[in-house]
């Protein structure tokens, strides 16, 4: 895996950070696809670098989250106020339903859960090395989905 610049959200490429509006207009198409209903929206900050969308039906309850700056959606638990672990979870309906309406990728847990080691930053900028550096994320759902500051 190669990892796009602006993937720790951190002096971003030029071009269109992921609008939220959009990005929730989609996730109620995809919850609908889903027999589902959203049930509160989180928009990026300056923490987190991604928007959350959470989403509910009868069984489930789950965080939809996009990467502001580069097209990466992955899927959570809902966190709590205050909690800065990400615990990602695989819904293989909702992420049928995201990229069939989207150009982001919906990412698997397998995917978040690769080392750093295994995988490709020569894209990053210098700037985004730097935060690497200090943060310390050991994985690629780490890295991407952040509450750095």
């Amino acid at each position: 895996m190669k990892l796009p610049p602006g993937a720790t959200g951190f002096n971003p490429p030029p071009g269109a950070p992921a609008g939220l509006r959009a990005f929730t207009a989609v996730c109620h198409q995809a919850a609908r696809a889903i027999d589902a209903t959203i049930t509160g929206v989180t928009p990026a900050g300056v923490i987190p670098n991604f928007h959350t969308v959470d989403i509910a039906d009868d069984q489930h309850h789950i965080a939809v989250l996009r990467h502001t700056t580069v097209p990466f959606i992955a899927f959570a638990r809902p966190h709590a106020n205050g909690d800065v672990m990400v615990r990602f979870v695989d819904h293989p309906g909702l992420a049928a339903a995201l990229t069939n309406l989207t150009d982001a990728q919906a990412l698997t847990t397998q995917q978040l859960r690769t080392p750093l080691a295994q995988v490709d930053l020569s894209a990053l900028n210098p700037h985004e090395h730097d935060q690497i550096t200090y943060w310390k994320p050991t994985t690629v759902g780490e890295l991407l989905f952040n509450f750095w500051d």
